[in-house]
């Protein structure tokens, strides 16, 4: 559901007795016990009473509520606790989808690369795979995204098209080939089903576990950033031949804050990889203007002292894509992947007060 606007406050009834039943119309349990300050939850509209509240099937808990907005029953939406007695809920913008993405991300980091790259190859089996008939359009699309013998920029901007929220086609003359991030994500769904037993057992639980990842992923992006947040995306990437995968993030800077100071608008591109001879491999590119500004975070010095020699032929290329000051420099990762991820979409949801269970991989 997208909510137009300034974030609305939830102002709970909350009193035991009356603000707030259970499924079975019992009193339920005061809201301090519940729910805690900077929580995160999912709530469900199950209905509207006759002056006006609306009612939240929270975790099971039937909460009743005001609205500043008109809510749909329904409708299904993230709530952070702002307070718990009385019971104040805001609704949370991206912090919730950023969350839950991180919860099943920290589950199996490994399940989108094995999923991404079960797809590139049943997109080669396709054409002999009788099974695989059907699909083979939209796997070879896949392919054809992915993968090429040469960085394709146009290539990147329609794989990220793709695998995120929002369609793009590729144009032959009349034909349209290409396909969106629906029928991608269709096309996921049904191969996790592994109906022809192309798969395996191991294959098809990681292709359904990466149709979750997209899944929540372009509901992340789909949802606008509050006036509090600079927007944000999450994109997964993958390389040639199982070469890596990895996580995309983009921050662009908030446009307020640019207004203020008169500077340009700039943006913040991280890329979190898992390389099959690097090992783990962080670049963080900051954009302004013409001034591009990068960081090369690898796991061990015997990469960084690999790469460490490369920066100044790095540096030259991008000057001549027109960027008039270019810095780049590398050095020796304080945290796993893994954690430098979590780290950067929680700065950029503004996540900080909010309580997230860290999990080991």
């Amino acid at each position: 559901m997208k909510i137009e606007g300034a974030p609305f406050l939830l102002k709970g009834i909350q009193l035991p007795a009356s603000g707030r039943i259970e499924a079975g119309g019992k009193p339920g349990l005061p809201a301090s016990l519940l729910f805690g300050q900077g929580q995160l939850v999912r709530g469900e509209v199950t209905g509207l009473t006759p002056d006006g509240k609306v009612l939240l099937d929270i975790g099971g808990q039937i909460v009743e509520a005001r609205s500043e907005v008109a809510l749909k029953p329904g409708s299904t939406l993230w709530l952070e606790v702002q307070q718990t007695e009385p019971l104040w809920l805001r609704v949370a913008d991206k912090k919730g989808a950023a969350q839950e993405f991180l919860r099943q991300y920290y589950a199996d980091p490994a399940a989108m690369g094995k999923g991404l790259r079960a797809l590139l190859g049943l997109a080669f089996l396709s054409e002999a795979e009788k099974s695989l008939a059907d699909q083979a359009g939209v796997l070879q699309n896949f392919a054809n995204a992915a993968m090429g013998a040469e960085a394709d920029p146009d290539r990147i901007i329609r794989l990220l098209a793709m695998l995120g929220n929002g369609g793009t086609a590729e144009k032959n003359g009349t034909d349209q080939v290409g396909s969106g991030a629906q029928k991608l994500h269709q096309l996921v769904a049904l191969l996790a089903e592994d109906r022809g037993g192309v798969l395996g057992k191991a294959n098809a639980a990681a292709m359904q576990k990466l149709g979750l990842l997209l899944d929540l992923q372009g509901e992340l992006n789909a949802l606008p950033a509050s006036a509090q947040q600079a927007q944000f995306l999450v994109f997964p990437c993958l390389f040639t031949m199982g070469a890596g995968v990895g996580q995309w993030l983009f921050t662009l800077d908030r446009g307020e804050d640019q207004a203020a100071t008169g500077e340009d608008r700039g943006y913040t591109l991280s890329f979190f990889l898992e390389m099959s001879r690097l090992g783990e491999v962080q670049i963080q590119l900051r954009v302004k203007g013409q001034t591009l500004q990068g960081e090369c975070v690898v796991n061990t010095e015997a990469v960084r002292e690999h790469l460490a020699p490369q920066l100044a032929e790095l540096e030259a290329l991008l000057g001549k894509l027109g960027y008039e000051s270019v810095h780049f420099s590398c050095r020796v990762a304080k945290a796993n992947m893994l954690e430098s991820l979590k780290t950067g979409i929680e700065a950029a949801a503004q996540m900080e007060s909010v309580r997230i269970v860290d999990l080991e991989a």
